[in-house]
């Protein structure tokens, strides 16, 4: 008889193999399961050594599973999940407000992993390829290493000008040396149109987090 939960592990982690960051919802759903479980203990038995008790995600029918994985909407979530993960790594790393960097990534390339610009930047952040190389991402494709190479350049931008966001965001966007020859934000009219936009995606994100945290302090979660 086939064990569902290593039938469970098994397509789960294929899967989850192919989107950097995954293996970290995979641990936090082993995780939960196992908690799951342990607090059932005493209220659950085992028919046979083949088959253990199902709680949980394990519950779930081999053809849900396969479902939710073959939709296309499904799989987006699911890519989103992982992105929001490595946002989260990334960000802790180098001591940035997540916000800040998920506001980078919908300005430059609304959440998409594949995109390429017409000038050839690359990913999520869009990475240059000359910039991807000196910050070591050999695959500006591969989502952890995309945010990773991102996130530390932004923190270079940062530390660069000051902790200045504007000045940060003009220079991530139009390089360091234009920020400095012009002294300030160039007159560049995407870099205009950048700034601002990186801005207001930081602020609608900053102001979500402070609403769902002020909803749980509300109804005590």
């Amino acid at each position: 008889m086939i064990n569902p939960t290593n039938l469970y592990n098994e397509i789960a982690g294929n899967i989850l193999s192919r989107f950097p960051g995954g293996e970290v919802l995979l641990s936090q759903a082993a995780q939960r399961r196992a908690a799951t479980a342990a607090s059932a203990s005493r209220a659950v038995t085992r028919q046979d050594d083949t088959e253990p008790a199902r709680s949980g995600i394990s519950d779930v029918p081999f053809s849900a599973i396969m479902e939710y994985f073959s939709s296309g909407g499904e799989a987006d979530a699911f890519i989103r999940q992982a992105i929001e993960a490595e946002i989260e790594l990334a960000s802790a790393r180098h001591n940035l407000d997540p916000n800040l960097v998920r506001a980078v990534i919908r300005a430059e390339s609304s959440y998409r992993h594949d995109a390429v610009s017409h000038a050839g930047a690359m990913g999520l952040m869009q990475l240059m390829p000359g910039t991807a190389a000196s910050l070591g991402v050999t695959d500006p494709f591969d989502i952890r290493q995309n945010i990773e190479g991102g996130t530390a350049y932004l923190r270079r931008m940062l530390d660069m000008f000051d902790q200045d966001i504007d000045l940060a965001l003009a220079a991530y966007n139009a390089g360091a040396g234009a920020v400095r020859r012009h002294g300030g934000i160039p007159p560049f009219a995407e870099t205009q149109r950048h700034v601002p936009r990186v801005r207001q995606f930081f602020e609608e994100y900053t102001l979500q987090a402070y609403q769902r945290s002020a909803e749980d302090s509300r109804f005590g979660r």
